[in-house]
């Protein structure tokens, strides 16, 4: 990641600034005070927005509102950053409000999605997820990335597809597309052929379908041709949604934090060589355990099952077509 306040002077006086995009349909700017403070400001006419603006508490940064060089007709919303060490997270979620507001249509309702972004970032950093995900973490959120964007994107565009993707919120599917409940997993190509089920629910679902897809990948560098890591794929889905022009970029950006995930070059260090890929339809015989064949008092089931053993099942949902 990129520093864009390096290349900022630190002014005598006020505040030095770069516009952050300029095909941006806001005036949203990088810009450093005579401190050194690092800064995000949202500059727009005082007219605009004539309501009381509350600003969340944010651990470490604050935001407060106030004229642009005592002007009368400008108004800015500022966001500073106390401690420059913490650049890496405030520039994430400097990032998350820029592409929040990209289809914002007035001031007003500009002012409003980034105070409603603020609101989920206070949340999120409550919980101090401040590190990185667990590897296998890592692994497991690189294998629901491959699946939207590799299979969901290309049939249902990412909007919808970013709808699909249920996991983070609790669900016992990773995702529900239509009919079908997808259960995906990932293993390591030197590990044994076997993938962890970690509740009684997670391989028996309400729906009509039940499908378990699995990913296998290899540990590479970063620099390896092809190689997979989450920072590429978190780009890669970004990017769909914008050039969709769906407002589905804030749930994509709060399903990631619901997982642990801030965006971090430190991720780059676990990148991965994709080497292949299965799905098997979960049907009558399959090798799972449901809630109805556990006895009482029996909870936390976790099991193992053998991919070798799920060779029979290989399917695919009507939907899916060419893409698996």
């Amino acid at each position: 990641m990129n520093n864009p306040w390096d290349n900022i002077r630190q002014p005598s006086k006020d505040v030095s600034a770069r516009r952050v995009d300029h095909t941006h349909s806001l005036d949203l700017f990088w810009a450093r005070d005579y401190l050194g403070h690092y800064l995000f400001i949202y500059e727009f006419p005082s007219e605009d927005v004539t309501f009381k603006i509350n600003s969340p508490d944010l651990a470490g940064i604050q935001t407060f509102y106030l004229p642009a060089d005592n002007s009368s007709t400008k108004n800015r919303l500022v966001l500073m950053l106390n401690e420059q060490s913490n650049w890496e997270l405030f520039l994430s979620l400097c990032d998350d409000l820029v592409q929040a507001t990209r289809q914002a249509e007035t001031s007003a309702s500009a002012v409003q999605i980034i105070l409603r972004r603020l609101d989920r970032w206070h949340d999120f950093l409550k919980k101090n997820r401040n590190d990185l995900l667990a590897e296998e973490k890592i692994k497991g959120l690189i294998g629901e990335l491959m699946f939207i964007k590799n299979h969901l994107i290309p049939v249902f565009g990412a909007g919808q597809a970013i709808q699909f993707w249920q996991g983070p919120e609790g669900l016992p599917q990773d995702f529900n597309v239509n009919s079908s409940a997808i259960e995906v997993k990932c293993q390591s190509g030197a590990s044994s052929p076997y993938v962890q089920i970690t509740s009684a629910d997670q391989l028996c679902p309400q729906l009509p379908e039940m499908y378990l897809f699995v990913i296998t990948l290899g540990k590479t560098l970063p620099e390896t041709e092809f190689a997979i890591h989450l920072p590429g794929l978190v780009a890669h889905i970004r990017d769909a949604l914008q050039s969709d022009a769906s407002r589905q970029i804030e749930r994509f950006n709060d399903l990631l934090h619901m997982v642990g995930y801030i965006d971090s070059d430190r991720y780059l260090e676990f990148s991965y060589i994709f080497s292949g890929e299965k799905m098997f339809e979960v049907t009558d015989g399959f090798p799972r355990i449901c809630s109805s064949d556990i006895h009482h008092g029996i909870e936390k089931l976790s099991y193992n099952i053998s991919l070798t053993a799920c060779e029979s099942f290989e399917g695919k949902p009507d939907w899916a077509g060419s893409t698996l």
